[in-house]
């Protein structure tokens, strides 16, 4: 009787092993941002957490089988003090995100409703938030729930009870302007701010009720959220278009070629500005990129900062 030696036995054991890792699905190789066949295919994948930023109603109808749910309102709550929408603090989005079981090693899907333009800045400002907070392999579903749906994928309405997770919040101030920083940038001409409020907003011709005063910062270029996605055309759902389309906007709103320069994304409340973000950084590469938290309603409330109106930014070479 013929014996084969215990080391190729062992050898054979581990390279059927091998080939059953290669096999189970991982998210860890994720671009930034995913389609909805991607993660429909990976759905069982080892530590990914599905993160639903909708109404806590809407995913208790209805969410992405395995997702958990985070508001978005609880990841840029009112500050009462400032009268304006300003990030959760790093303890207290290490609470939340804890209970809902992400660990410092997880990939993260955050998906929206996906429907209209304001639907997309909340999945991607809190990508912008979670980046912020330290957390790198974090990925956005283009479309959310809508392309989801409309697509006759699989939804339910169980709520899971993950494990707690061992993800640490910890906040990088590259991340986010602060009104000082802002005031500084601009009177030392440091940064290169990105308006993506509507064109009538930026212009001086309308404003939001609660946003103090008409206008924008001096200088500013403007890019209006509305134009980064396909929200609405054709009844599209509200997916990021795409690089080439972006790269050819960002040229002719006059952003640089150089992607090392600063750029300051604002608009009203910060929650437009995160779409910004994330375009600018997750799909054009810029790798200098923060959000004025405060944004007008901060800026905008302080009658002694300078604010420009009837007029458009200068073409940054």
């Amino acid at each position: 009787m013929n014996r084969r030696p215990l080391g190729f036995i062992t050898y054979m054991l581990l390279a059927v092993l091998a080939g059953f890792a290669l096999s189970t699905p991982s998210a860890a190789k994720a671009a930034p941002l995913v389609t909805t066949d991607w993660l429909e295919k990976n759905l069982g994948a080892q530590d990914l957490v599905i993160l639903d930023v909708r109404t806590e109603s809407n995913y208790g109808v209805g969410h992405i089988p395995g997702s958990v749910n985070l508001p978005y309102e609880q990841w840029e709550p009112k500050n009462e003090d400032k009268e304006c929408h300003l990030m959760a603090t790093a303890e207290v989005l290490t609470g939340y995100l804890q209970n809902l079981g992400v660990n410092a090693s997880s990939h993260v899907v955050i998906y929206d409703h996906g429907n209209t333009t304001s639907d997309a800045t909340k999945g991607t400002a809190a990508l912008w938030i979670m980046d912020t907070m330290g957390h790198k392999n974090v990925s956005y579903l283009n479309g959310g729930f809508t392309k989801w749906t409309f697509e006759g994928r699989i939804i339910d309405n169980k709520k899971p009870t993950p494990a707690p997770g061992n993800f640490v919040a910890k906040l990088n101030a590259d991340k986010v302007a602060t009104l000082d920083e802002v005031t500084s940038s601009l009177k030392n001409k440091t940064a290169i701010f990105l308006d993506v409020r509507n064109i009538d907003q930026h212009f001086g011709f309308s404003k939001r009720g609660d946003v103090e005063r008409f206008g924008h910062i001096p200088g500013s270029l403007a890019w209006p959220a509305d134009f980064m996605t396909h929200a609405g055309i054709n009844r599209a759902p509200a997916y990021v278009l795409s690089e080439n389309d972006l790269a050819a906007m960002a040229k002719g709103v006059g952003l640089p070629s150089n992607k090392s320069r600063n750029i300051i994304v604002y608009c009203n409340s910060s929650q437009f500005a995160g779409l910004g973000f994330f375009v600018l950084q997750e799909v054009l590469g810029y790798k200098n990129v923060s959000v004025f938290d405060g944004s007008m309603l901060e800026y905008a409330a302080d009658e002694k900062l300078p604010m420009a109106n009837y007029s458009w930014g200068f073409v940054t070479k």
